[in-house]
């Protein structure tokens, strides 16, 4: 096995010259992933949950294609527009990651494409 490997999901498009993940070490290091709708290549809508919600779809589909699933994640980073979209961070979290969450941090920061919500994560690779 190489001692990093990138990981590219053909149906999810990246806003920039970035790997969508790259595994190594038994880890995967997965880059944000915004709430973009692969099939348009814009925002899932125009609210934050409608966001929120493509953001976890994409973070499945490339943590499926690195070897890892949602279960697995160790890490996250969560970046939204508007701190005041928190208690909506939180009602995902505790429906995606229902048993021992990982770690995460969340900043309020611009985003670009009038996107609302991304977040990379640190996962662990299936065995």
């Amino acid at each position: 096995m190489p001692l990093k490997e990138t990981i590219h999901v053909p149906s999810i498009r990246t806003i920039g010259p970035y790997s969508q993940a790259v595994r190594s070490a038994g880890l995967l290091f997965v880059s944000g992933q915004p709430g973009v709708d692969p099939a348009t290549g814009l925002a899932a809508g125009p609210d934050f949950d409608s966001q929120l919600q493509q953001v976890f779809r994409n973070l499945s589909a490339v943590l499926a294609a690195g070897g890892s699933r949602l279960d697995l994640v160790v890490n996250t980073t969560v970046l939204v527009s508007d701190i005041a979209n928190f208690p909506q961070v939180n009602a995902a979290f505790a429906e995606h990651f229902p048993a021992e969450p990982p770690a995460r941090m969340t900043m309020q920061v611009p985003l670009p494409k009038g996107l609302l919500v991304s977040i990379g994560c640190v996962a662990a690779v299936a065995d």
